[in-house]
């Protein structure tokens, strides 16, 4: 490679990380082609760019963009996978995929400025989506509400039940 498509592919590689809510390292050695062309192809449906990359270049631009958290985990074979949709994508993509190949090994992450490592990051592909989290939230408040709304109506119903035994108990003595 050439010192100005290093500097072209370093830049670009910032530009990735700088727009990723989400980065993962993973380790593709032992995966044919065919494999990592199965990979890429879950990984465009899921919004999550994945993409081999020289760990040199790849630590000039964590240095550049203050990802310093991850260097340790640029050893070796590295593939970066990254999303600027969802910061959870790319783990629960190369969990998946892991869980059905065997490959690849993810070797770390970095969300929200959090490092995380290869077990952590299986926890984190454990989560549910924002959606059904989002959903979980919506179903849990409507239900407070519902009830504090029954409890701010208690006592006018209590108050409806006693005048209506006093009308009944007037009627009956009259």
């Amino acid at each position: 490679m050439m010192r100005s498509e290093k500097v072209k592919k370093v830049s670009e590689i910032e530009e990735v990380l700088g727009a990723a809510k989400g980065v993962y390292l993973a380790e593709f050695e032992g995966m044919s082609v065919a494999i990592i062309s199965e990979l890429r192809k879950r990984c465009r449906e899921a919004n999550v760019r994945f993409e081999v990359v020289k760990n040199t270049l790849l630590r000039r631009a964590v240095a550049e963009t203050g990802h310093e958290g991850i260097l340790p985990h640029i050893v070796g074979t590295t593939a970066l996978a990254t999303s600027a949709v969802d910061e959870i994508a790319p783990a629960r993509v190369l969990n998946d995929f892991r869980s059905e190949f065997k490959l690849p090994r993810v070797k770390g992450g970095l969300v929200d400025g959090s490092v995380f490592d290869e077990e952590q990051v299986k926890s984190l592909a454990a989560l549910p989506s924002r959606e059904i989290l989002l959903g979980n939230f919506l179903r849990a408040l409507q239900g407070t509400l519902t009830n504090f709304a029954s409890v701010l109506q208690a006592p006018l119903r209590d108050l409806a039940r006693v005048l209506d035994q006093v009308a009944k108990q007037k009627e009956g003595a009259a």
